[in-house]
């Protein structure tokens, strides 16, 4: 019996940590926890704390020992044995909120979006008062399950500059990209079904992931892209039913994909019979030139997403997905199963500013800003003593080895206001990690200056 009320309350401290990741689903059922002496580690306990920590857990049904392989997650606690998610905590529910809450006020290298005052609003507002001025007669019908028809006339005529064929019958608009992930997941893929995502990928996406219920496998990306080698044999082995990534500017890394691995992965995919997900929201921030895969696929077992919120509104949420023809049918009989249509009144203004040619200008001066402030970030980060992952030419973000605990650095980062993305929340693992992502648009002043010194503290 433990008669030592400082080890009795470390240990408890061991098991609430556990407990707020489970059930927060940071660490999902099935998934594997850190070893005894990694939660040590990051805990600063002895391992024989965290071996009672989690043999107490082990006992309770929350975690399950595999001879040889660790301590797994046995299943999701029940909503009647749910504990409160702790305030000191960092999970993949409090980043989204701290993103969502703080709003125009919110700060830091974490954020997901570019600044409001880089977006052209005034375009916005125009657009949307001109729709005002047409008359209400349209706003106050129904849309249409594959949307408004001529955005998607549009928007077809602007895949062919990715060198992407789609007629608009095989687009379906969405809310943005998040609604585009939903129906692809309730069209295709059952709870339990295999779904791969690189390892690191978009937290959201994992998140989804999770609320399907499907088992979520990892495929290692490297400064030089997925490892294909890995995808074949992980298809291979375990007949996944679909792959999310991006092609470009990919989140959390910022790295975009050359044409060699583009052709393996369509081939791999055609090979072991899955489809793929491409996510391109980011595509306005990128060279057109680069290599996408449902441009080599021809969308036959490529299915293209994009949207708007990255480069117009993060509220304006028009998305879209191109597809086969049959399964635009099917994601459209979805959407509306699910949700009805989508708001016509949002597709018309971005139907308006797309054909106004002020959105092409716009982006072309955001994609320059955008690259200039990488440019200057990275050098910056690297003076500091930073690495950065793969050095990133496009989109949003880059993947920084800050070489410490950013689960640890988030929770130090959110005390000064700093909202930081550890890299345990881009992993399905939900391991701690010493990389974070960081949005380029964030200068370095006093504030990041001080979160470095405490990266350094730790490390």
């Amino acid at each position: 019996m433990d008669t030592d009320p400082q080890h009795s309350s470390r240990v408890d401290a061991c098991m609430a940590w556990l407990r707020a990741r489970i059930d927060g689903r940071v660490f999902r059922a099935g998934a594997r926890v850190p070893s005894v002496r990694e939660l040590a580690r990051m805990l600063d306990v002895s391992p024989f704390t965290a071996a009672i920590a989690y043999e107490r857990m082990a006992a309770a049904g929350l975690i399950e020992a595999r001879r040889g392989s660790g301590y797994y997650v046995h299943a999701l606690p029940s909503p009647a044995t749910r504990v409160a998610m702790p305030s000191s905590q960092v999970d993949l529910k409090w980043l989204m909120q701290q993103m969502l809450d703080s709003g125009r006020a919110a700060r830091g290298p974490g954020l997901g979006v570019v600044p409001a005052e880089w977006l052209d609003g005034d375009a916005l507002g125009a657009t949307l008062r001109a729709i005002g001025r047409e008359g209400t007669g349209r706003l106050l019908e129904g849309g249409t399950a594959h949307g408004y028809a001529p955005l998607r006339d549009v928007l077809a005529r602007r895949l062919d500059a990715f060198g992407i064929v789609a007629h608009a019958d095989q687009i379906v608009l969405t809310t943005g990209i998040t609604q585009a992930i939903h129906l692809v997941l309730q069209t295709l893929v059952a709870p339990g079904d295999t779904v791969l995502v690189l390892d690191p990928s978009w937290f959201g996406a994992l998140g989804m992931l999770a609320l399907r219920g499907a088992r979520v496998v990892g495929v290692p990306y490297t400064a030089g892209g997925p490892d294909i080698d890995a995808l074949d044999a992980i298809a291979q082995d375990i007949r996944p039913r679909l792959l999310l990534l991006n092609s470009v500017a990919q989140n959390p890394t910022g790295l975009a994909l050359d044409t060699a691995k583009v052709e393996r992965i369509v081939q791999i995919a055609k090979v072991h019979d899955f489809h793929v997900f491409e996510d391109d929201v980011y595509a306005d921030l990128c060279d057109p030139a680069l290599p996408r895969l449902a441009a080599h696929d021809g969308l036959d077992r490529v299915i293209y997403a994009g949207g708007y919120s990255k480069t117009l509104a993060a509220n304006l949420r028009v998305g879209y997905l191109a597809s086969g023809e049959d399964l635009a049918m099917a994601f459209a009989d979805t959407k509306v199963l699910t949700g009805y249509t989508t708001p016509e009144v949002n597709e018309r203004a971005l139907h308006k500013l797309l054909a106004s040619g002020r959105y092409a200008r716009h982006v072309a001066a955001l994609r320059g800003r955008l690259d200039t402030h990488r440019r200057r970030v990275l050098r910056l980060l690297e003076r500091e003593g930073f690495a950065v992952y793969g050095r990133p030419e496009y989109g949003l973000f880059a993947w920084v080895d800050m070489a410490c605990d950013t689960n640890e650095l988030a929770l130090r980062g959110r005390e000064r206001g700093q909202l930081v993305a550890p890299g345990s929340l881009f992993s399905p693992t939900q391991r701690a990690s010493r990389f974070m992502r960081y949005n380029v648009t964030t200068p370095i002043d006093a504030a990041l200056r001080e979160l470095f010194d405490i990266a350094r503290r730790l490390a």
